[in-house]
C-alpha cells in the first residue's frame, strides 16, 4: 500500500467536521488502497437544496448540514474513478480504522435504496 496524504484542499474541507471523522480520515488516507480526495464536509442549506432537487441527495436532513459527513473521490493511478468496486474497497479500509478508533461509521454504499459510494456519516445512533 502506498503512502498517500490529503491535499491542502481536502484538509480545509476534512476541517469543518466533527473531530471523529477527521480522526478516522486522517489515519486512513496513510494506508489506503487507492488514492482518495475530501469533495465535501460541511453543506449549507442553499447547497444540500441543490443537490436534492439535482437528484444527488434525497434529504435535507443530511449529515453534512451538522458536520457529521464527508464525500470522498477516489483516484485510480492518478485518474478520477466512479468504479463502485473501487469505493468499496476504500470504505472497507476505512469502516476497518474507524473500528480501532470506535468511531461508528455508516457508508452510503451500504445503503438498501440510495447507493452513495463517496458518502460518509458518523452513525446517528451515536452522534446527535
Amino acid at each position: 500500500m502506498t503512502d498517500h496524504t490529503f491535499s491542502e484542499k481536502s484538509l480545509e474541507k476534512l476541517s469543518t467536521v466533527h473531530k471523529d471523522l477527521q480522526m478516522v480520515f486522517k489515519e486512513a488516507i496513510t494506508t489506503s488502497p487507492h488514492d482518495f480526495s475530501i469533495t465535501e464536509g460541511v453543506r449549507s442549506h442553499a447547497r444540500q437544496k441543490e443537490l436534492v432537487a439535482a437528484g444527488k441527495s434525497k434529504t435535507m436532513n443530511s449529515r453534512h448540514l451538522t458536520g457529521h459527513a464527508v464525500d470522498i473521490a477516489v483516484f485510480v493511478d492518478g485518474k478520477l474513478t466512479w468504479d463502485f468496486d473501487k469505493y468499496k474497497e476504500v470504505a472497507e479500509h476505512v469502516k476497518a480504522v474507524s473500528v480501532l478508533w470506535d468511531v461508528p461509521l455508516v457508508w452510503g454504499g451500504d445503503w438498501e435504496t440510495f447507493k452513495d459510494g463517496p458518502h460518509f456519516e458518523l452513525d446517528r445512533k451515536h452522534y446527535a
